[in-house]
């Protein structure tokens, strides 16, 4: 019940509204969107600034003690993240992105200290792909790489970036794996703000119209700049919509099995959102782990072959790609758990290994990617070091 009130508070109370000071209106402060997947121990130790989301199934947690999780303006929570404040109080400053799968342990600060660029007062920060930081200090205009884990103690300064897939257990280290962040990176960061403040606006403008539009299977907001339509998904060439659905599913997307076999081929906790990238194409699904996150960035696609496998905890996520901007797997592709696949093409048949990343490549069919590697360009750059 107390998540529940919490809830209305974050995607009702918050909507448009106008309050007379005299002779002169003043505008409430505009909404934060809670996900009603989404999860705390104790929601009257989270606090949420302004234009906030909060995606599917991410989770909250304080310990219930007095421990505080505060999230700042304009930041966003993204599908199956995990903030656990038990031993430690985690602060998000404004403009915090904690990309799907990332997951925070305090005590930790994120885009609190440290500077923006050209003397601006907020700018983001970063988190990737199942990346972990932990015990924690990611600056302002700072980036953490996808399944790269910083250990406690550590301060990762504004201005910089971890590599993808390293361990990171001092400052030393920091510099030693890492690189300056770029004019692209900044220009991504600032792009994936923007797609989450919309999609704060819209979803509690759907919230407010009807609860049940926000839950299990449904449409997307629609009506911005990167998606001008809402849509139903197409379930086995049947448009649908059903809140009582136990995962997410949303938006422009055709998955080809029926709800039933979707039910049956489901773990928990899996988000398939096609409301910032959509017209996906998703075939047969053999099985679908838990946590696993499908997304796709503003203006990209995913399509997905037959008889497809995603291992616990898996991101697939579309972006940019030179193939008409579609992450592309043919049948009988395996995603391994803990992976993660952007912006890419994947043969059939072929096998992604347990912790790994392939991002910006073309694997032709029948390719093995061995467990914690990370494939970039079609090459082996580097390893998973936990």
């Amino acid at each position: 019940m107390l998540k529940s009130r919490v809830w209305l508070l974050a995607t009702v109370a918050l909507v448009f509204a106008i309050a007379t000071a005299g002779q002169h209106a003043v505008a409430a402060p505009e909404p934060s969107f809670v996900d009603p997947t989404a999860r705390s121990d104790s929601w009257n130790n989270v606090r949420l600034g302004h234009l906030v989301y909060v995606g599917p199934f991410a989770n909250l947690g304080t310990g219930g003690g007095l421990q505080q999780i505060q999230i700042g303006d304009e930041s966003n929570v993204q599908d199956n993240v995990d903030l656990d404040a038990t031993n430690g109080s985690i602060s998000l400053g404004d403009e915090v992105i904690l990309a799907h799968g990332a997951t925070v342990t305090g005590p930790a600060s994120i885009g609190i200290a440290g500077f923006c660029p050209d003397g601006k007062s907020r700018c983001p920060s970063f988190v990737s792909f199942n990346a972990v930081v932990d015990g924690a200090m990611v600056e302002k205009d700072a980036m953490v790489g996808a399944l790269a884990y910083v250990m406690p103690g550590v301060r990762v300064p504004s201005g910089w970036k971890i590599d993808p897939g390293v361990s990171v257990a001092n400052d030393n280290e920091v510099m030693l794996k890492g690189s300056p962040v770029t004019g692209a990176d900044r220009e991504f960061m600032n792009g994936v703000i923007h797609v989450n403040v919309d999609f704060a606006r819209g979803y509690s403008v759907m919230a407010g119209q009807d609860p049940n539009s926000v839950r299990g299977i449904g449409r997307d907001p629609g009506n911005s700049s990167f998606n001008a339509r809402s849509e139903y998904p197409m379930l086995a060439g049947a448009e649908a919509r059903d809140p009582s659905f136990r995962n997410r599913i949303i938006g422009g997307v055709k998955l080809a099995d029926t709800r039933d076999r979707l039910n049956s081929v489901m773990g928990s906790q899996v988000a398939v959102r096609a409301d910032e990238g959509e017209d996906w194409q998703i075939g047969t699904i053999a099985s679908m782990s838990d946590r696993t996150t499908l997304h796709a960035l503003e203006h990209s696609h995913l399509s997905l072959g037959n008889n497809g496998r995603y291992g616990f905890h898996s991101v697939v996520h579309g972006g940019a790609t030179p193939w008409k901007d579609t992450t592309i797997t043919m049948d009988n592709v395996t995603v391994g758990a803990w992976s993660v696949l952007f912006r890419s093409r994947v043969g059939a048949d072929s096998v992604i290994g347990f912790k790994s990343v392939v991002q910006q490549s073309d694997l032709p069919a029948g390719t093995i990617v061995p467990d914690r590697v990370i494939v970039v360009n079609n090459q082996i750059i580097g390893y998973v070091e936990w």
